[in-house]
């Protein structure tokens, strides 16, 4: 069973989902779901943000970026918040909410920074 690490109880033995404190932006790590499930980081900026982005990250730091509103999904139901300063991590992923968004990266380093600006590579 794959170790579930975070400062703040949002994460279960195969996911962990939050939002940022400013709620702009929500995040979902899903490690070892189950057959034919990817492992992935995904976060998203919306849709109340006037910039619809959301990316996929999968675990060698490889990331797709998608513009527009067709590409936000739903937040989990309930899902918590990752305070500034804190980080979840799942498998290769961790994810760092800080002030100027938040950081995604695997056990090399590489993955992305969201903000309300955008998404730009990290690592």
């Amino acid at each position: 069973m794959p170790d579930a690490a975070a400062d703040n109880p949002i994460c279960s033995a195969n996911v962990c989902s939050f939002y940022s404190p400013s709620h702009n932006i929500s995040c979902e790590i899903d490690y070892q779901r189950g057959a034919g499930m990817p492992d992935v980081a995904y976060c998203q900026i919306g849709p109340s943000q006037p910039l619809h982005q959301s990316m996929h990250m999968d675990p060698t730091g490889a990331f797709t970026v998608c513009t527009g509103q067709t590409c936000l999904g739903k937040p989990g139901l309930g899902q918590g918040t990752l305070a500034y300063g804190q980080t979840a991590g799942l498998g290769p992923f961790s994810c760092r909410s800080e002030v100027s968004g938040v950081t995604c990266t695997v056990t090399s380093g590489r993955g992305f920074t969201i903000s309300s600006s955008g998404i730009t590579p990290a690592g």
